[in-house]
């Protein structure tokens, strides 16, 4: 009886640990918000491109090294 009871025990224990190792959250439409609230450009200053690399120059759009942008604390 007493392996019985162990037995069932770690069948339960087998059962739930692999349903709560398989479980798959979904990301809700507020968290993909402040995502892209938080990837938005804040800024809209004076941009200053630099070379040629693999980043997008938000004036030219073309692909440079460096991107320089101007730092106000007032509009």
């Amino acid at each position: 009886m007493k392996k019985f009871i162990i037995s069932v025990f770690l069948i339960v224990a087998v059962i739930v640990t692999k349903q709560l190792s398989s479980y798959k959250g979904y990301v809700s439409s507020l968290l993909l918000y402040n995502i892209e609230a938080l990837a938005a450009d804040e800024g809209g200053g004076p941009y200053n491109c630099v070379g040629v690399g693999s980043i997008d120059c938000p004036l030219s759009h073309y692909k440079v090294k460096y991107v320089f942008s101007g730092y106000r604390l007032e509009e």
